[in-house]
């Protein structure tokens, strides 16, 4: 992630520092091959970091299964326990209570681990398209430039 941040500064540099082409209204020279270059670098970048946000999906995925298995677990268990308690009213009423605020919480506790990774993926992928967005525009403005620079 941080290699593409590097590699925009440069192009960012580049343009920046450019020698100003006189009369053409501030355009700039830049290398091209230098250019071209970087946005290759990008390129060969990108895949993993996509990978990574491809593979933090499927953490969240797994999170949310093991949630929803905890959950069946707890249920489970406090079906098993509700059974074993059945033979005496007073026990039978404490155990249904029990099994009630052990499903509730269940299932509380697997909508807070749901949210968390949805929240979680969330902002990884919002960090990925941003730096996608950024990568593009510093394409996007580079390629213009080689178009001006080509038509001068």
């Amino acid at each position: 992630m941080m290699e593409i941040f590097r590699i925009l500064d440069e192009l960012e540099l580049m343009i920046k520092d450019g020698k100003k082409v006189p009369l053409s209204s501030g355009k700039v020279f830049i290398d091209p091959n230098r250019f071209l270059d970087r946005i290759d670098r990008i390129r060969a970048i990108l895949p993993e970091e996509l990978e990574t946000a491809r593979s933090l999906l499927r953490d969240k995925e797994r999170i949310v299964q093991e949630a929803y298995a905890q959950a069946e677990q707890y249920v489970e268990h406090s079906r098993g326990q509700a059974a074993r308690l059945l033979d005496e009213n007073e026990i039978t009423r404490n155990a249904m209570e029990m099994a009630d605020e052990i499903v509730a919480r269940a299932k509380e506790l697997s909508q807070e681990i749901r949210q968390d990774a949805n929240e979680y993926a969330e902002g990884v992928l919002t960090h990925m398209e941003m730096v996608l967005r950024r990568g593009l525009e510093a394409i996007s403005m580079g390629k213009e430039e080689l178009r001006q620079s080509m038509d001068e």
